[in-house]
C-alpha cells in the first residue's frame, strides 16, 4: 500500500512540474514575437522599408539571480521527493525484515530491524525538513540519496541471508520428508513380509487338515510365555495392594496366618506369598470351564464342534492381544471379559478391604479402588493376561488341564516347584533319618496340556518335615 501511494505522489509530481516547463516556454515564445513587432521587423529580421540583414549571435544566458532560484528550487523538490520515496522504500524494507525476524523468532535481528524502521522515521523527518526550507541546497539531498541507496543495497544482502537460511530450512525439512517416506515404505515392506509368513504359517500344509497347522502352532512353550506374562503382571499387581495395605494399617503377617494358619515361615517378609496364593488361585479359579467361571449350560458346550471352538478361543486370544483392555470395559461395558473382571474384582476384593482403603493415613490420601484408581488398573491388567491365557488354554486339543497341591502334601520335585528360590533343600539328619519338605499352600497352580506338566509353584513349610528311613 506504501509503495502504491509512493508510485502514485511522484507520477502525480513529474506531471505536475512538466506543465510549468509548459507554460514557461509558452510565455517565452508570446513576448519575443510581441517585441518583433513592436521595432517593425518582419520575417527574417529585416526592417519595413530596409535591406538590412540582422546576424543573431549565439543565445547566452545571462546571469538572472531570480532566474537561479527557481531553478535551483525545482531541483531541490525533484529531489526531495525522490529522497522521500527511497526513505519510504527503505522503511518498508526494514519492516519486512522486522517481520522475517519474527518467524522464527530471532532477538538480535528484530531489534537491528526494529531500529533501522525508526531511523528511516526519523530520516523521512528530516527530508521533509530540507523540503520545506529551499534555501538548504541539494547537496544534502543528494548525499542523503546516496546513503540511501547504499543502505538499501545493505538491507538487500541481508534480505539475501534470510532467504539462504529459509532455503536451508526448507531443503532440511523436504529431506527429512523423504527420510521419513523412507522409513515408511521399508517398514510397509515389512509389515507385507510378516503378514505373508503369518499367513503361511497359518495355512494348512497340502494334503494335511486344519487341526494339523493349529497343532503344530500350539506348543507349551507358547502357554508358557504367556503363563510367565501373566504372573509378572499378577506380581505388581499383589505388591501395589500389599503396599495400600500397610498404609491402611492392616498387619500382613497376622492376615497371612488367618488366610494359611500354622504355616511357618522362613522369613518374616514371606508373609507376602500368603497374599499372592490368594490372588492367583481367586483368579485361576474356574480356569477349567470354557466360560471362566461364568453361567453356561453343560449341554451346550457339548454341543460346540471341537474345532470351532479351538478356533474360536484361538481367534479371541489374538483379537484379545491387541485389544486396550480399559478401553474394551468403557466401550463394551456388558462384554464377556468386562463381566469377568467384575466377577473377579468382587471374588478378590472385600467388601471390607475395599472400604479400609478409602479414606486416609500415615501414608496420605489413597488411591481409590474404584475405576477410575491406578490399583484397578493394574487389576485389569491382570485379569486381561488371564483371560487371554485362558483363551489360549481352550485353543489346545485337549484344552489345559489346571492343579494345585494340598496344605501338608508332600514335596515332588517333578510336579512342584519351590517359590523361594534356593540352591536345594539341605535337610536335617535325626537318628539316621532324612527330613523331607511338606507344602504350606499353593501360591501359583500347574498346568497340564497332553503329557507336558507346566510345574506348580508351592511355598513349602519351614516347620514340617516327614521322616524317610532309609535316606
Amino acid at each position: 500500500m506504501l509503495q502504491k501511494f509512493a508510485l502514485a505522489f511522484k507520477t502525480k509530481t513529474i506531471e505536475f512540474f512538466a506543465e510549468e516547463e509548459e507554460d514557461e516556454d509558452a510565455d517565452g515564445g508570446v513576448s519575443a514575437a510581441a517585441a518583433a513587432a513592436a521595432v517593425g521587423v518582419g520575417e527574417g529580421g529585416v526592417l519595413a522599408g530596409q535591406r538590412v540583414v540582422v546576424l543573431k549571435p549565439d543565445t547566452v544566458q545571462s546571469p538572472n539571480p531570480s532566474g537561479g532560484v527557481g531553478v535551483g528550487v525545482v531541483v531541490g523538490e525533484a529531489a526531495a521527493v525522490e529522497a522521500a520515496l527511497a526513505t519510504a522504500s527503505s522503511f518498508q524494507a526494514a519492516y519486512l525484515h522486522l517481520q522475517a525476524a519474527h518467524a522464527p523468532f530471532l532477538p538480535d535481528a528484530a531489534a537491528a530491524a526494529d531500529a533501522a524502521a525508526v531511523s528511516h522515521l526519523r530520516r523521512l523527518s528530516e527530508v521533509k525538513r530540507l523540503a520545506r526550507d529551499p534555501g538548504v541546497g541539494g547537496g544534502a539531498l543528494t548525499a542523503h540519496l546516496e546513503a540511501q541507496v547504499r543502505e538499501n543495497q545493505a538491507l538487500l544482502r541481508s534480505f539475501d541471508a534470510v532467504v539462504n537460511r529459509l532455503q536451508a530450512a526448507l531443503d532440511g525439512k523436504d529431506a527429512a520428508a523423504a527420510s521419513l517416506r523412507r522409513d515408511h515404505a521399508e517398514l510397509a515392506d515389512g509389515n507385507a513380509r510378516l503378514g505373508a509368513r503369518l499367513d503361511r504359517a497359518l495355512a494348512p500344509p497340502p494334503g494335511a487338515g486344519g487341526d494339523d497347522a493349529l497343532g503344530a502352532m500350539l506348543s507349551a512353550g507358547v502357554f508358557d510365555s504367556v503363563l510367565r506374562d501373566a504372573l509378572r503382571v499378577a506380581h505388581r499387581f499383589t505388591r501395589s495392594l500389599a503396599d495400600l495395605l500397610r498404609c491402611a494399617g492392616w498387619d500382613l503377617a497376622a492376615a497371612a496366618a488367618a488366610v494359611y494358619p500354622g504355616v511357618a515361615y522362613s522369613r518374616p517378609g514371606h508373609c507376602r506369598y500368603a497374599l499372592l496364593s490368594r490372588v492367583c488361585l481367586s483368579m485361576f479359579d474356574g480356569f477349567d470351564s470354557y466360560q471362566f467361571g461364568g453361567s453356561t449350560d453343560a449341554t451346550t458346550l457339548e454341543g460346540i464342534d471341537l474345532a470351532i471352538r479351538r478356533n474360536e478361543s484361538l481367534q479371541q486370544f489374538i483379537e484379545h492381544s491387541d485389544a486396550d483392555p480399559m478401553e474394551l470395559i468403557n466401550s463394551s461395558p456388558d462384554c464377556e471379559f468386562a463381566q469377568f473382571c467384575d466377577r473377579k474384582y468382587k471374588q478378590l476384593i472385600h467388601p471390607g478391604i475395599e472400604s479400609s482403603l478409602f479414606g486416609n493415613s500415615d501414608c496420605g490420601k489413597l488411591p481409590v479402588l474404584g475405576a477410575a484408581g491406578p490399583l484397578y488398573e493394574l487389576f485389569v491388567a491382570m485379569a486381561s493376561s488371564i483371560w487371554t491365557l485362558h483363551r489360549l488354554a481352550w485353543a489346545y486339543d485337549p484344552a489345559v488341564g489346571i492343579f494345585q497341591i494340598g496344605q501338608g502334601a508332600e514335596y515332588s520335585v517333578v510336579y512342584m516347584e519351590n517359590i523361594v528360590r534356593s540352591k536345594g533343600f539341605s535337610g536335617s539328619k535325626e537318628l539316621g533319618k532324612m527330613m523331607r519338605p511338606k507344602v504350606g499352600f499353593t501360591v501359583v497352580p500347574g498346568f497340564r496340556l497332553g503329557g507336558t506338566v507346566i510345574q506348580c509353584r508351592v511355598y513349602l513349610d519351614c516347620g514340617k518335615r516327614e521322616g524317610i528311613i532309609g535316606e
